[in-house]
């Protein structure tokens, strides 16, 4: 089985910020990868404004399925939680669901934003793919002035001053399963 990609293009106000292009594993999370593809192809991500930052451990596109019901979709986690054998290591560009860890949202992805967070995150999410391209535009957006966001949930939300949004989604042909990414930036 070939490993698709999927290309996020990121604007704030009417200025292109770049995209960013993700591995995403499907051997390893093959119902959260689906979920994704499936949320990517019907334009669910399509003009979504990033929803949570918090420094050196999340970016993360949407806290709240985007307010949108077609968005509420839940998995059983593909991690060591639930007993998934799951091999993408978390670190530094990783890609997973969110989720209480049981069940992974199919809607919420996060990009991990240090090796330390993905200490604190590992085996507790489903891993589904890895920032192959763009870490520049990761970077640029988590280091945009943020805007705390007063919540119940006990977590750090914070949000760009000006918003940013993943202007689209594409999700493009398998890459050759001889090609590795190597999990390094």
């Amino acid at each position: 089985m070939n490993d698709s990609t999927a290309v996020i293009e990121f604007a704030m106000d009417n200025t292109q910020l770049g995209s960013v292009v993700i591995r995403l594993y499907e051997r390893e999370a093959p119902e959260t990868v689906a979920s994704f593809i499936r949320m990517a192809k019907a334009g669910l991500y399509d003009g979504r404004q990033i929803r949570r930052i918090v420094p050196d451990f999340v970016l993360q596109p949407s806290y709240t399925h985007f307010d949108d019901s077609r968005c509420d979709v839940e998995l059983v986690a593909e991690c060591a939680l639930n007993g998934f054998v799951n091999r993408v290591p978390f670190e530094k560009g990783t890609v997973a669901m969110s989720g209480d860890g049981k069940i992974a949202s199919g809607s919420e992805f996060y990009i991990v934003l240090s090796d330390e967070a993905g200490k604190r995150l590992s085996g507790n999410f489903a891993a589904f793919g890895k920032v192959i391209s763009g870490w520049d535009v990761v970077e640029r957006i988590t280091n945009l002035p943020l805007i705390p966001v007063p919540n119940d949930d006990g977590v750090e939300i914070n949000v760009p001053k000006t918003p940013v949004y993943m202007q689209r989604v594409n999700i493009e042909k398998s890459l050759d399963s001889n090609v590795t990414s190597s999990f390094i930036l």
